[in-house]
């Protein structure tokens, strides 16, 4: 699940180094779409229904799944909507029945915090940026712990370091996060290195 620039060269050379067959969730219906700026393509986002939009798309998806999926991946507004796509809330069971993902991992999803009462129906990994311009990572990794999750900061790093379109890419901390997915999905390979 891509983050507000949607389908770009980054994430299909992202699912080249992790040598997967990816099914690729975008937010916009053109898979060729392109921004000059993370506001453009925020603006964008908003203007196609945001956040709840892209978890229906994501959860369309899942609900059509032939198989489930190994690992599902999620950035930034990607990995918020995933994180609804694959949760239940406590008081309504809310997609508890859907199947379709075995593990996934959510990078610097901000508006988990509005959601943190959700429990994923699935083994879920939380890892957030330690600079966020609208919240404290902190507290909110700290209180998804008290919930029982797994959540992480990753030190030094800033919204978007997975992301070579976003002013806060990183290329260390895209290279360990690489490693760690490729790893998840390559278990005997890493084993026998």
């Amino acid at each position: 699940m891509t983050d507000v620039f949607g389908h770009t060269p980054a994430i299909d050379s992202l699912a080249r180094q992790l040598a997967v067959d990816a099914t690729i969730i975008s937010p916009f219906a053109d898979p060729a779409r392109q921004f000059r700026s993370e506001q453009e393509a925020y603006q964008a986002f908003i203007a196609g229904g945001g956040i709840a939009r892209y978890t229906e798309k994501i959860t369309h998806v899942l609900e059509h799944a032939a198989i489930p999926f190994q690992l599902a991946l999620g950035f930034s507004a990607g990995a918020s909507a995933l994180w609804l796509s694959v949760a239940e809330s406590p008081e309504n069971n809310v997609n508890a029945n859907i199947p379709g993902i075995r593990n996934a991992v959510l990078f610097y999803g901000s508006r988990i915090r509005e959601y943190r009462m959700l429990r994923p129906t699935c083994p879920v990994r939380l890892i957030f940026a330690e600079q966020e311009a609208a919240f404290e990572p902190a507290g909110l990794v700290q209180d998804l712990r008290q919930r029982g999750h797994t959540a992480e900061i990753r030190p030094g790093s800033k919204h978007g370091f997975m992301n070579a379109y976003s002013r806060g890419y990183c290329v260390q901390s895209y290279t360990r996060y690489l490693d760690e997915l490729s790893a998840m999905l390559h278990p005997s390979m890493h084993r026998a290195a």
